[in-house]
């Protein structure tokens, strides 16, 4: 809901806009409705003041709360804006950093308190010091510290869901194609970890790399190629901000990969 998003196609900034787009995505067929009112990207330049971004997304859960029919998961790092959401109706925080870093303490309390269930994306502190260890290794390693830290603030594992965090991470050895490719084709090794899994890959750079330097505006074809591969792979939710295109992708991998061939 602000202009900073990677994606410009999906920027609904007046809240008549919002609404339209929510009940559009619901008549595609989603189960979550997923708001940001503040770009988390790694590689952002500039940021939103926590009042912005509060009261973005405040007013924009509230007026969606009015009319959805699926649960609202609120984007966010912070506190205000994360107590304010819920405070609106949403029952879900997507927290990017994984419950790490500032605010992590006293949003993992509120949670708790008010019984919201937690998306967790993997998250590792930036440091000059080079990591050892394969991508996926080091994505469970991260998002076990996430899960014991729940565990310690009292929210019950059967609240989360995880994300690998595709495009999140960055290493000096290994490209960010190779990194998020590994974790796409080792999705499955996350099912260690006992939560449902969550992929998050639409339009993101590293699709258009792949596809030929595309814009963000040009990777829906990429998206739904990958989408089908982390469903196949394991994934029990995308992500997306292209549903009903998705959702058709991500059917078909999942009968191949179930076996429910239909004549």
């Amino acid at each position: 809901m602000t202009n900073d998003s990677f994606y410009s196609g999906s920027v609904r900034k007046e809240l008549e806009d919002v609404l339209k787009e929510a009940h559009s995505m619901q008549e595609e067929g989603v189960d979550i409705l997923d708001l940001g009112a503040r770009s988390t990207a790694p590689y952002k330049k500039f940021d939103i003041p926590v009042s912005v971004e509060k009261k973005i997304l405040g007013q924009a859960v509230g007026a969606i709360s009015k009319i959805a029919k699926v649960p609202i998961s609120a984007d966010t790092t912070r506190l205000e804006p994360a107590k304010k959401a819920l405070e609106m109706g949403a029952t879900i925080l997507n927290h990017v950093h994984g419950l790490t870093g500032r605010d992590s303490g006293v949003i993992a309390e509120l949670a708790a308190s008010k019984k919201a269930s937690l998306l967790l994306t993997a998250h590792e502190k930036r440091t000059k010091r080079h990591r050892k260890g394969a991508p996926v290794d080091r994505i469970i390693d991260s998002l076990q510290k996430s899960l014991d830290f729940c565990a310690r603030m009292g929210i019950p594992r059967d609240r989360i869901t995880i994300d690998p965090g595709i495009g999140f991470f960055t290493d000096e050895k290994i490209s960010n194609v190779e990194w998020n490719c590994t974790v796409l084709a080792n999705l499955d090794k996350l099912r260690a970890l006992k939560a449902p899994i969550c992929v998050g890959l639409s339009r993101k750079r590293f699709l258009g790399q792949l596809a030929g330097d595309l814009p963000p505006e040009a990777r829906l074809n990429a998206s739904l190629g990958a989408s089908a591969v982390a469903a196949y792979n394991g994934a029990h939710v995308i992500r997306t901000h292209d549903v009903k295109a998705t959702q058709e992708a991500v059917t078909v991998a999942k009968a191949i990969q179930e076996k429910r061939f239909i004549p």
